[in-house]
């Protein structure tokens, strides 16, 4: 991996000398607080869960289509390796490096809870960065004495997230502290818990999902990111780039997501117990930049609104899947029902009464794992667990191809780390499947 952590500069004890005083430059940084380094890898973590990769995977899960410029090539899955330098970059030496080094600090401070939400977060990046590109540098990243850390592969980096959100949960507790980058009521205990339970379902330890989701995140404490203040640097990345930044690069205008949620559809999934009007609205705009822009005005992209990293509707939808592929149906219509209650909530009156077992849509298991795994992916626009689903169940909700015969199975390795680390993987292409979702 190129990206090294900067070394931190120490100054040494003062002397008379006027001439050793005059070496010394006041406005080098000596050290920094773990307190305040922690908001930077938050920063860091959100950027690579809300920001370019995720687009690019919403592009590839066919929740957007590329409307303008390059994103017009995007969406056809014509890319080169240096596309994806970005995120890869934010995401280590922004991200994972600063955990590693608050964790570190932590430790020595003697705070718990800090040393924890420090390894939630540095999971939470690593979870996305191989769920994305596969095997990546893990045990030899972020090691200014190594220039080019080996890969480590895509099993070993989820066993080690799995046992650094293991270890995190005894350290926080219940604390909710530590959170400058986010939002919501959310408990850290909580959010390790979804995060172990979707890293488990990537691997098919479904019994192990269970477990772990069922101490997941309760109802109306969601993971957000915060966007709570109305000003440029602090919007919702996806308003940033939709009406700010790159105004009409991305549309939803022939997309799966707006299909199934649009009445005139032959694809939409409404019927006589399920009315996505006021979602309908709720996601899309018609008639702005673009035919059908992502709605960032007064929606779900809207400049102030929060963006779910982790959610109670993922953590039950996680629950129904898993109860339906260990074949407890019963329990999986119980899941999928408490999600629809809490879109009842938000978008009623009327609009999502629960379904029974004798409803066509999931009247047998086949039908009832569709319509979880469908409901997943329009419950989660815009998120990339979106992406990793599709490629994790070999397309089964049927995402329509865009161009030759395949998906996309995992982003490139950037030019950027190709051209300074010599342990980067030579060759692949962009329709390889990373070796968990094979």
């Amino acid at each position: 991996m190129g990206v090294l952590v900067a070394p931190i500069f120490t100054i040494s004890s003062c002397k008379k000398d006027i001439n050793d005083i005059n070496k010394i430059n006041p406005n080098e940084f000596s050290d920094s607080d773990p307190k305040l380094m922690i908001t930077g890898a938050q920063l860091a973590n959100v950027m690579l869960n809300e920001g370019e990769a995720t687009r690019l995977a919403c592009i590839f899960a066919g929740q957007f289509s590329g409307y303008d410029r390059q994103f017009i090539s995007y969406g056809q899955y014509n890319m080169s390796a240096g596309d994806f330098n970005s995120p890869w970059e934010n995401a280590y030496s922004n991200g994972v490096a600063q955990c590693r080094l608050v964790r570190g600090k932590a430790v020595s401070a003697n705070d718990k809870v800090l040393e924890g939400v420090a390894m939630i977060t540095e999971a939470n990046l690593l979870l996305t960065l191989s769920a994305l590109w596969g095997d990546v540098p893990n045990t030899q990243a972020c090691n200014i004495d190594i220039k080019a850390p080996g890969y480590d592969k895509m099993a070993d980096v989820y066993n080690y997230c799995i046992a650094l959100l293991d270890s995190s949960i005894s350290r926080v507790g219940t604390s909710s502290n530590y959170k400058a980058a986010y939002a919501g009521t959310f408990t850290w205990k909580e959010v390790a818990n979804s995060l172990k339970a979707r890293a488990l379902l990537h691997k098919k330890d479904y019994a192990g999902a269970i477990a772990a989701a069922t101490a997941g995140i309760s109802l109306g404490n969601d993971f957000y990111a915060k966007h709570e203040t109305n000003a440029a640097g602090a919007w919702n990345l996806y308003y940033d780039f939709t009406d700010w930044n790159r105004s009409g690069y991305i549309s939803c205008d022939g997309s799966h997501i707006f299909a199934l949620l649009d009445s005139a559809s032959t694809k939409n999934k409404r019927n006589a117990k399920t009315d996505e009007k006021a979602r309908f609205d709720y996601y899309f705009l018609l008639d702005n930049y673009t035919p059908v822009d992502p709605n960032m005005y007064g929606g779900i992209f809207d400049a102030v609104a929060n963006f779910p990293l982790c959610s109670y509707n993922e953590n039950q939808l996680i629950l129904a899947e898993c109860y339906a592929r260990t074949s407890n149906d019963v329990k999986a219509l119980e899941s999928l029902n408490l999600v629809r209650a809490a879109h009842e909530a938000q978008f009623g009156p009327g609009a999502y009464a629960d379904y029974l077992s004798t409803d066509t849509q999931v009247s047998d298991n086949a039908k009832l794992l569709k319509e979880i795994l469908t409901e997943k992916y329009v419950s989660l626009f815009g998120q990339t667990e979106a992406f990793n689903d599709i490629r994790r169940t070999n397309n089964l909700i049927g995402i329509p191809i865009n161009n030759g015969t395949k998906l996309p199975g995992r982003f490139l390795y950037p030019q950027s780390e190709i051209n300074s680390n010599s342990s980067t993987p030579k060759g692949g292409t962009l329709f390889d499947a990373v070796d968990l979702f094979k």
